[in-house]
Formats: structure tokens, sequence, C-alpha cells
């Protein structure tokens, strides 16, 4: 663990490198997104309507924390981005597991967006009037099981990527249009028409940050959603694992 914390460390500093200013432009820019989806959801949810269970303050709460902890439900290691300039390579040339080392400097890179974005947004969104207090207790191993869902999940992608011969912006822009689609992320499940919502919030992109905002919005049942994603859980991971070792005697990379 020594080792895990000491790679976080430089991960945090890495991050910042683009300047605080920087930072904090991209923050501002993901604040005007959330202003504009609450003005979206005040005007198509009138106060007192429920739709599915969630009401207009429920509603609000939901996208307020999935933008607040958006790097915890779509977890993002450097995997693709690394493949791509050969990083990658170099991670098996050292004493430490290959999976340890990408999950190390993920964890590293949460600590700045959960510090300056994530903890002042929920402190905000309080003072305005909707505390993201979850409904359910069940939120927070909810959270956890949608964390270790996420790394297998983003390992799978570069697992795919590696089949595809390192198409990397490909994999990006695809991937970017299932998470924003099909986790719930950025449409909750309650919202979509047809009951389609019933039936994504049970797959293994629906479980990430649907079942988790669900929970906190008090509209899941957590037998139902923590079944599944202990389920996707144990299912992923030891087919992430094969995929990896099956993978990568064919990656190529730039950098050798």
């Amino acid at each position: 663990m020594k080792a895990f914390f000491a790679t976080a460390r430089l991960c945090v500093r890495n991050s910042s490198e683009f300047g605080l200013m920087n930072t904090l432009g991209e923050y501002l820019i993901k604040l005007i997104a959330l202003a504009a989806q609450w003005m979206v959801w005040r005007a198509v949810l009138p106060e007192g309507a429920v739709v599915d269970g969630m009401t207009r303050r429920g509603m609000l709460i939901y996208v307020t924390v999935s933008s607040a902890l958006a790097p915890l439900l779509d977890v993002r290691t450097p995997a693709s981005g690394w493949l791509h300039d050969g990083t990658l390579l170099g991670l098996f040339q050292r004493p430490r597991g290959v999976f340890g080392q990408l999950a190390a400097h993920t964890a590293g890179g949460w600590l700045i967006p959960l510090g300056l974005y994530g903890l002042p947004l929920l402190l905000l969104s309080a003072l305005l009037g909707f505390a993201p207090v979850p409904a359910s207790g069940w939120f927070f191993p909810s959270l956890l099981l949608c964390v270790c869902q996420g790394f297998a999940v983003d390992y799978l992608f570069a697992c795919l990527q590696m089949a595809i011969r390192n198409a990397d912006w490909a994999m990006y822009v695809l991937r970017g249009a299932l998470t924003a689609l099909l986790t719930g992320a950025l449409i909750p499940f309650a919202a979509l028409p047809w009951g389609i919502g019933r039936w994504l919030d049970l797959s293994p992109l629906g479980t990430l940050a649907g079942a988790p905002l669900a929970l906190l919005a008090g509209i899941g049942d957590p037998a139902r959603l923590i079944g599944a994603q202990v389920f996707w859980n144990i299912t992923l991971w030891p087919l992430a694992l094969w995929a990896f070792r099956a993978s990568r005697e064919r990656m190529v990379s730039y950098g050798g």
C-alpha cells in the first residue's frame, strides 16, 4: 500500500501541471453545463410533478451529485491514453502489477476534481436548498460497487482498443456516447420513455452511475440494483483479466 499511495501522490502533482487557472476554467465550464441542466429540469418538471417516483427536487439532486462524483461514477484509468502513446508499455518494466499501477494513478487523479469541484458543488447545492442527502444508506455500498465495476469496464474498453489496433480517438468517441446514454449519469432512467430505464438499469453500463444515483434519489430497489452490481462485478472482473492477458501480446503502441 505504501507504493500505491506514493504513486497516487505523484499523479496528484501531475494532474495540476497545466496550472490552477486551466483547472478552474475546466470546472467553470462543467458548472455552466450543470446550470443548464438545472434550468431544463426546472422547466420540464413543475413543482409538485412526479415522474416515475422522481420529484423535481430529487432530479436536481440526482444531476448535481452525478456531476460532483463523475470521476467515481465513470471510472477512467489512463490505460487507453497510455496505450496510444506507449506509456503503458513501461508499466510492465516496474515491480508492480499493471492493474495496481493504473488504479493508483486513477485514484490520485480523483483528489483534485473531487476537492476543487465535487465538494464545493455539493456544498453549493445544499445552500441552494437541495442538499444531496442520500434517501437510502444503500447508496454508499452501491457507490463502492460502482467504482469496482468501473475499473473492470475501463480495462475491457482498453482491451477493445487493443483489438482494433489502437484506434484511440474512435474508442474515445464511442465510449463517451455509450456512457452518456447508457449509464444513467446524464439522463436518469426514470425520465426515459416506454419503460426503457427498467431494462437499462440492470445492464453492465446501467449499473454504474444509474444504480447509486437511483438509490440516492430514493427511486430504486436496493436488493435489485445492488444484486445486479454484485453480479456484474463477479462476471466482468474475470472477463477483464482474461481479456487483458489475451490482448497484451497483440498490443501496439507508439514508442515501442
